[in-house]
């Protein structure tokens, strides 16, 4: 992978800048009780200094919640309400500017979804660095990242403060980390082991991403079996890592409920199921993957927008059709880079196992993998240039505009339609642009002292 140039830098740069104000504008406040809930959760924590919601109870909809002993909390995994603090606090400080940011109170619910746009943005940037990896061109490169941006249900998750931007991002990360890692002694194998870790607090069952973790490690022979004293050292810090985020979990656990459990939503009184992880594993997993991928039981979701909406929206290969290319893809895939290969589809079995499985399947549920489904179509792509057939060439690009098209369309729709939307009300943030635009003030400001800073040390250094 060449280095890219000041002037390809500062494209890709302005690129992911323009998505992002894609995906802000194309926000809206709260959506429902799932993100209101994690709202509820950050604004008892920093306004409240604790973790029972009953203040902001409503927030839930007494759908998205848990009571006990008569007291309230939020039924979500906290990873995400701890990742919005900083947002939030953003928010806190824009009430004190003397002078008008926003019309909409409180303006916490407007920064808030910085932390989605963000995660989304970033994910969209991996996927430019994934293709660059498997040695695609800049352009290339950057053509896939435009198409995950748009195509694909990563808008919808970047416009609200639900936690599967923050899962996808992490987890696309630590794999990030784990691949480019030279092996497993290296800090990019830590910083791999940190990203996941926080990654299972933000969605438990990212937890069980290891696995597949492991299998590459042994595959690739990033982990040399005789060098014991290196693997313990590597196991003990790697398991203190993992043990310091579980633990944050079991503690935030301890505090609301008075008991040691992984399941925060264990005391939600509409979902008995979510009592143990074997109840709430036990629905019918053949149709809970027709329901994830192409919904062969309700072929009426193919073509009428209008059912497929909030909570139906159809499966992955019919909301992001173009994802059929992606998955001709890995046999190339498979050919170039065998484990990454095998690492990639052994992450996807894995997490749309779990979510098939469960009693309530949603096909959002599998987001998290979705860029670990779609970063193949780079070698689709390749396969089809290599041939050096013009009528090839020409069908193929037909057919992936034509995809492109409906996946943009079908995605943009889902997007404005889902909870708390209207298709009459498109772009809701545009007249809050002013927040975005002190947010990337705020953050060229913190770079800018980071970078002189740096340069300061460099130069003392020096002398």
């Amino acid at each position: 992978m060449e280095n890219l140039t000041l002037r390809q830098k500062i494209f890709l740069t302005i690129t992911l800048i323009l998505i992002g104000v894609y995906y802000f504008v194309n926000s809206c406040y709260l959506n429902c009780t799932n993100d209101g809930s994690h709202f509820a959760l950050v604004s008892s924590i920093v306004n409240k200094h604790t973790v029972c919601v009953n203040d902001y109870v409503n927030y839930t909809g007494k759908i998205d919640y848990c009571v006990k002993d008569g007291r309230f909390f939020s039924d979500r995994l906290p990873g995400n309400a701890f990742l919005m603090i900083p947002f939030f606090e953003f928010g806190i400080l824009l009430d004190k500017i003397p002078f008008s940011i926003s019309n909409h109170k409180p303006i916490q619910e407007v920064t808030v979804i910085l932390l989605p746009n963000i995660c989304g943005v970033l994910g969209v940037l991996l996927v430019f660095l994934f293709s660059r990896y498997f040695n695609n061109s800049y352009k290339k490169s950057l053509l896939i990242a435009i198409v995950y941006a748009l195509c694909t249900l990563n808008l919808q998750e970047s416009t609200h403060v639900f936690s599967h931007a923050p899962s996808m991002l992490f987890v696309l990360l630590a794999f990030w980390c784990l691949i480019s890692a030279r092996n497993i002694y290296s800090k990019h194998f830590y910083f791999f082991v940190a990203f996941l870790s926080y990654s299972t607090i933000v969605e438990l069952q990212n937890i069980l991403l290891f696995l597949p973790a492991i299998f590459y490690c042994y595959q690739t022979k990033k982990i040399d079996i005789s060098l014991v004293s290196k693997n313990l050292k590597t196991l003990v810090y790697s398991s203190c890592i993992f043990l310091s985020c579980i633990s944050i979990l079991l503690i935030y656990n301890f505090i609301a409920f008075n008991e040691i459990t992984l399941k925060s939503n264990k005391y939600n009184p509409l979902f008995p199921e979510e009592l143990s992880f074997i109840s709430s594993l036990s629905g019918n997993f053949l149709q809970g993957l027709d329901t994830l991928l192409i919904n062969i039981r309700n072929p009426e979701l193919w073509f009428n927008y209008k059912i497929g909406v909030q909570n139906s929206i159809p499966g992955l290969l019919i909301v992001s059709p173009i994802l059929f290319l992606s998955l001709l893809g890995f046999r190339d895939f498979y050919k170039n880079y065998k484990y990454e290969a095998c690492l990639f589809i052994f992450i996807i079995i894995l997490n749309f196992s779990i979510a098939a499985s469960h009693k309530t399947v949603l096909t959002r549920h599998v987001f998290t993998v979705t860029p670990f489904i779609f970063i193949p179509i780079i070698f689709l792509i390749n396969s089809i240039i290599s041939k050096k057939r013009y009528s090839l060439t020409i069908f193929f690009s037909i057919t992936f505009f034509i995809l492109m098209c409906f996946s943009a369309i079908r995605v943009f729709y889902v997007t404005n339609t889902y909870y708390g939307r209207e298709l009459n009300n498109l772009f809701p943030f545009l007249k809050e642009i002013p927040v975005y635009i002190l947010f990337l003030g705020l953050v060229l400001v913190i770079y800018l002292l980071f970078y002189l800073l740096n340069k300061f040390k460099n130069r003392i250094t020096y002398i």
